[in-house]
């Protein structure tokens, strides 16, 4: 016999846990919705499992809401939370003046040596290059600093921090941590004639691979994009090219080049490869096509707004460019890895995605890791991503660079250090250095006055009053002796002329006060500065077109 259906009323009465007034009011709209009709057909059994569903995820929402407005009204709203300035992203800003002038000393006692591009590679072996972009307007407008310095071939990152240190006291730090593993590009025509090698390759016959690396809104698609019109060129001398483009989002992938950006699918071929089945295979005869293809399959990416970037890109995009001799080109723009400012405002789907994302990272860093240092066994079954790029690691005559792309930010330090401590993981390399410690003399307000004056500065200043030749200084009367005499007591100076004595007390007074206002001044301008109450600011929508700056 068929149970027969529940009322909403039966359905809570069988919930087998309590549940409060904002459960039970989620619980009954839920079941008396549009789906009401629907969900009579239920029996008993499901009715239960799906009012247990919709109060648990109406208890999560609301844990979630109350977590996240209890974390803005802590970090943002209290303002001894603010003024205690307890978010070393904060004091890094706040004390953006001293530590400015810590990574001009250093850069002034450090040389920029220029890195040419390399005659010849090592095609067997990762390399791995670094490119920092520069500071935009609004960072520089919030008060962030400069934090990425050129040093020999490769780069420095200086962390700004406090610690106690033996005769100092409490002092400001800057610590430096050199990566001269690395192949720095400074420039955009050095993206081009440093990465030459690999189109050469692909020309040549040979597999070669580039993947970009780093934080979301570091210039990963910006540097794609500077290839996609410098290759073409290069690639097409031979004859025509074929372009396969397509995304991975999350665990589905869309051709880039379909009219519709359809969905196509992953298989496991006879030859034990993954294959992209359905994809638009274009064909490419001249330069400026090849060009246009990839320009159009790269503005078909998935975007969206992050904390750093308002057009970040939101999922993994591959390249693969089929060369007439034989070779192929594949260009990865892989997606940024972020941190938890950046996904603070984040929705759930976004979190999720963001997860995903940040799960094929550590696969692939994982693959190429195990590929530099030589291991037999390649971990590429994990993720979706390394599947499809099978062959780029593991084969043996494969060509592999990764371009690791930084934020010169000082709010995003931490992504930066990770990005080349990455770096140089795949270098083979896995010691990293110990970073040198270089403590900042910040030197505070001068006093200024009568009181501070030697001899010749009192002597100077008495002879440029109206009443100066009218006053014998004795030898050896500085300011800090004159200012403790009252005008009797300066009368014998003077000539015993009272009137004068009066005269220069008060003139003296007058210096003094000045003084002391110039010093005010001058405490208000070194405490001016930029003040952001919480880091958790940054994490809002970043412009949508964002201006750089040329930093010296």
């Amino acid at each position: 016999m068929e149970d027969a259906p529940l009322s909403p009323a039966q359905r809570i009465k069988l919930h087998r846990k309590p549940l409060d007034e904002a459960d039970l009011s989620s619980a009954i709209d839920h079941l008396e919705g549009a789906d009401a009709e629907e969900s009579l057909e239920l029996s008993p059994a499901q009715c239960i499992q799906e009012a247990d569903d919709t109060a648990c995820q109406a208890q999560l929402d609301l844990i979630n809401a109350q977590v996240k407005a209890h974390m803005e009204g802590k970090l943002i709203q209290n303002l001894a939370v603010i003024g205690e300035s307890t978010d070393k992203r904060v004091r890094r800003i706040e004390s953006s003046r001293a530590y400015t002038k810590g990574v001009q000393e250093f850069r002034e006692a450090n040389a920029v040596v220029q890195t040419p591009p390399a005659s010849d590679r090592d095609f067997s072996s990762s390399r791995v290059f670094v490119r920092a972009r520069p500071l935009f307007d609004h960072e520089a407008e919030r008060g962030e600093w400069e934090c990425v310095s050129a040093c020999g071939t490769g780069v420095v990152v200086h962390e700004g921090c406090e610690k106690v240190k033996m005769g100092h006291g409490r002092a400001k730090v800057l610590r430096n941590h050199n990566f001269p593993e690395v192949t720095r590009i400074d420039s955009d025509e050095g993206v081009c004639s440093h990465l030459d090698y690999l189109v050469q390759y692909a020309c040549s016959g040979g597999q070669a691979t580039l993947f970009m690396y780093g934080m979301t809104g570091s210039g990963k698609t910006y540097s794609t994009n500077l290839l996609h019109g410098s290759a073409p060129q290069h690639l097409t001398q031979a004859g025509g090219v074929e372009l396969i483009a397509y995304e991975l989002v999350g665990k589905k992938c869309f051709d880039l080049l379909a009219p519709d950006k359809r969905e196509v699918y992953l298989r496991v071929g006879e030859d034990g490869a993954t294959h992209i089945q359905g994809s638009t295979v274009c064909h490419a005869d001249s330069a400026a096509m090849l060009e246009s293809l990839l320009g159009q399959s790269a503005a078909a990416r998935e975007t969206a707004a992050t904390g750093t970037n308002a057009t970040s890109s939101r999922s993994h995009a591959v390249y693969q460019m089929a060369v007439a001799s034989g070779g192929t080109l594949t260009i990865i723009d892989l997606a940024g890895n972020e941190g938890n400012i950046e996904t603070f405002n984040h929705t759930r789907d976004q979190m999720k995605e963001a997860a995903e994302i940040n799960k094929s990272l550590m696969v692939l860093k994982a693959c190429i890791e195990a590929r530099a240092a030589g291991k037999v066994h390649i971990p590429y079954r994990e993720s979706q991503l390394t599947r499809v790029l099978r062959d780029a690691l593991t084969s043996d005559d494969a060509c592999t660079a990764v371009l690791c792309c930084i934020s010169p930010a000082c709010s995003h330090l931490e992504r930066s250090l990770v990005t080349l401590r990455t770096a140089v993981n795949l270098t083979g390399r896995s010691n990293p250095r110990s970073p040198v410690e270089q403590v900042i003399q910040e030197k505070g307000v001068v006093k200024g006055g009568p009181a501070t004056w030697d001899s010749d500065a009192l002597g100077t200043w008495v002879e440029s009053q109206e009443f100066g030749d009218k006053v014998v200084l004795p030898e050896g009367m500085n300011g800090q002796r004159i200012m403790k005499l009252t005008a009797v007591r300066l009368a014998p100076i003077c000539n015993d002329d009272r009137e004068v004595a009066k005269l220069l007390f008060d003139a003296l007074r007058v210096a003094a006060k000045e003084a002391a206002k110039r010093d005010r001044e001058m405490r208000r301008e070194f405490k001016a500065g930029p003040k952001p109450g919480s880091s958790m600011t940054f994490s809002k929508a970043a412009p949508s077109n964002p201006i750089g700056i040329k930093v010296c």
